[in-house]
């Protein structure tokens, strides 16, 4: 979750002071952001490289004992995080493609980022309600 990845982005930025995530909250923790790690990440940033990395790792976990549990034909993710598109997607289908049961069947669930984004609650919701 954004919550998730907020806490641990801020928690980085306190043991590495040198981080370039400071540099873009303007110096105050508080602004820190789910968005803030994966910027940094992709400006070089060690720290913020180190919080991605264990973010798609803790979410490759979930989505695979998901897949292993229930074996979907399609799973969707969704959230602001699904905005870093293949920053996010590529290393997530590279640890759940190793490390889900069924990576030798020639049939596999498909992961996919939800089409609808971070609506696609809200719009479940509504559809709901009709």
């Amino acid at each position: 979750s954004a919550t998730a990845l907020t806490r641990m982005t801020k928690e980085k930025m306190e043991k590495a002071r040198e981080s370039k995530m400071w540099e873009m909250c303007g110096g105050e923790i508080g602004r820190a952001s789910a968005k803030t790690a994966f910027a940094a990440a992709r400006r070089g940033d060690k720290a913020g490289a180190e919080v991605v990395d264990t973010y798609i790792r803790y979410l490759a976990c979930g989505v695979t004992n998901i897949i292993n549990i229930f074996q979907p034909e399609v799973l969707s993710i969704g959230g602001g995080v699904c905005n870093e598109g293949d920053y996010l997607l590529k290393p997530l289908l590279s640890i759940v493609e190793s490390e889900q049961f069924t990576h030798e069947r020639t049939v596999k669930t498909q992961v996919r980022i939800a089409s609808l984004g971070n609506d696609a609650g809200i719009i479940g919701a509504a559809a709901l309600g009709e």
